[in-house]
């Protein structure tokens, strides 16, 4: 019993030092940037020696990765909650509603978004997901599987076509949000969703 105890002590202790780092590597890479930002910064204000940081990531790369994960998690976690809140009767306006949902979050959350660049990354936080038993995406997939809209598809071709939208909303909210091309995210967003309604119809 104290044998497992002591294991479940060790295994907290790791996870508190790798999410120390997450935190801490988010906090910088949004205010500098993640190519001013070193690795000797992020260990600096994780409060942890250097060498820590080598047990959980290879480089700056890995861990920008992991954020970026984390933040389309957590993005993708509270456009579900609110679309409980709202419950759209049709699947199209749910799908909508979700797409507003993240493009809105970046609106409001610039740096956030300089820092992912186009990087939202939806199919990696459903495998982050499932090895954390988190069902979330599964979820709002699922919804969009049931739809009348995409009961001619297999499911391999809903998550494809799934997978396009969210695409096409990472992409078009960074090029026209950061870059305002080829307009900005008001007037893309009238285009965006009219194209959403004709590849789900």
């Amino acid at each position: 019993m104290q044998e497992s105890q002591g294991s479940k002590i060790l295994l907290d202790q790791k996870a508190e030092k790798k999410n120390n780092l997450l935190r801490a590597a988010y906090e910088l890479f949004v205010e500098k940037g993640v190519s001013k930002t070193s690795i000797d910064e992020i260990v600096k204000n994780a409060n942890v020696a250097k060498g820590t940081f080598y047990l959980y990531f290879r480089d700056k790369t890995e861990i920008w990765e992991e954020v970026v994960v984390f933040i389309s998690n957590q993005i993708l976690t509270e456009a579900k909650q609110a679309l409980e809140k709202e419950n759209p009767p049709d699947m199209i306006d749910r799908i909508l509603f979700v797409a507003n949902y993240i493009i809105e979050y970046f609106r409001k959350n610039v740096a956030v978004l300089k820092m992912i660049q186009r990087n939202f990354s939806w199919p990696q936080v459903l495998k982050k997901m499932e090895e954390a038993q988190d069902n979330t995406l599964m979820q709002m997939l699922h919804q969009c599987f049931c739809s009348p809209y995409l009961s001619h598809y297999s499911i391999e071709e809903a998550y494809q076509t799934m997978f396009i939208i969210m695409e096409m909303v990472g992409s078009i909210s960074y090029t026209s949000i950061i870059l305002e091309q080829p307009a900005p995210i008001q007037e893309m967003k009238t285009v965006l969703f009219r194209t959403i309604r004709k590849i789900l119809m």
